[in-house]
């Protein structure tokens, strides 16, 4: 028996197992569900504020700027509990020394439905899924079946525009080669914003040249108890074409336009990724669902668990060290370095 390989072997294991624990142990414990089940946007006298929980204690965020859409430039006030959803603020500085009482009311389930700040009065606003926020995912109108045919073969028609196909062509593979990545493609299913699948099949393709950077990605996470979800990839630009028809007047803009830009994911080097538990396999709750329509979207969305926010920037400090770069707007979106030397394609599969 070779003895030194063994001890050598039992020591790495040990490393990271310590490793791994340090890790573990500076992550933000989560927050009781009851303290969830309070924190979101309240709205009242024209203004706007936000309750979140941080390290353990809650916060008051006042947003003075309507455009601040992601209140990460919100005055913060510490609030101190008095007893259950009762607490004081305290307002103190060079122009101001003020105590204000601050009273959460709740409903039959456990959830807030308002907040009373001294003599002001600010009534809940749910923004969707997830621990404390009792509204339902993000849907756009229902359509009939007979209106998805149409739509579905006015897609399949459409040609993308030569300009489009100007660069650099990727190779596609098939997702599933990348070991330990979930694959949990959110187009396959009706379970979207738009109550019905855009893709015909689950599996999910990148460009060849991601699998060494999301293969790093997932080592990466794995040392410290998670891993990466895949729930979206490449995009078949008719299946963009398709999501742009699907979308009502008005709307058109949550998408790019498939006739003049195209989806940086019709090249094959942008994907859409959370995160899940190693120890349960779950995925983990983030600040916000995919894509909803909501502050809670944005990367630097100052709301939600301290927790929540460790998990987000983990996710995207760990992409952006292996080749990606993420977006303001969702922070579930990356793209690899070069994305903009490479064409648009059509490969339905």
């Amino acid at each position: 028996m070779n003895y030194k390989k063994m001890l050598t072997g039992l020591a790495a294991g040990l490393l990271l197992y310590v490793q791994m624990g340090s890790v573990l142990a500076a992550m933000p414990q989560d927050a009781p569900k009851d303290v969830k089940h309070i924190l979101g946007l309240y709205y009242g006298n024209g203004e706007n504020i936000l309750i979140r929980e941080n390290k353990g204690n809650l916060e008051l965020l006042y947003r003075f700027k309507a455009e601040d859409n992601s209140f990460s430039g919100a005055n913060i006030y510490p609030l101190t509990k008095v007893h259950f959803d009762s607490y004081t603020l305290v307002e103190a500085g060079p122009m101001s020394n003020t105590e204000a009482n601050v009273r959460f009311e709740r409903d039959t389930d456990g959830y807030g439905i308002s907040c009373r700040v001294g003599g002001h009065t600010y009534s809940r606003y749910f923004m969707g899924q997830g621990v404390g926020e009792r509204a339902k995912p993000y849907r756009l109108p229902e359509k009939s079946a007979e209106d998805w045919a149409k739509l579905r073969e006015e897609a399949a028609k459409a040609v993308m525009p030569q300009p489009l196909a100007a660069g650099e062509q990727a190779r596609l593979v098939d997702a599933a080669t990348l070991t330990g990545v979930k694959i949990a493609s959110v187009y396959a299913t009706s379970d979207n914003l738009f109550g019905a699948p855009l893709y015909a099949t689950p599996k999910l393709y990148v460009a060849e040249a991601l699998i060494p950077a999301l293969t790093q990605v997932q080592a990466a996470l794995q040392a410290k108890g998670y891993g990466l979800v895949l729930w979206d990839a490449y995009r078949p630009w008719s299946a963009s074409k398709l999501a742009n028809l699907a979308l009502p007047e008005g709307k058109k803009g949550m998408l790019e336009d498939p006739e003049t830009k195209g989806s940086p994911h019709n090249t094959g080097l942008a994907v859409d990724v959370s995160l899940y538990d190693l120890e349960t396999g779950e995925q983990v709750e983030m600040s916000s669902g995919f894509d909803e329509p909501s502050p809670r979207q944005y990367a630097s969305y100052a709301g939600g668990t301290s927790h929540q926010r460790a998990l987000r920037s983990l996710l995207r400090e760990t992409m952006e060290t292996h080749g990606f770069s993420g977006i303001e707007m969702e922070w579930w979106h990356f793209e690899f370095e070069g994305i903009s030397k490479y064409q648009k394609l059509n490969v339905n599969f």
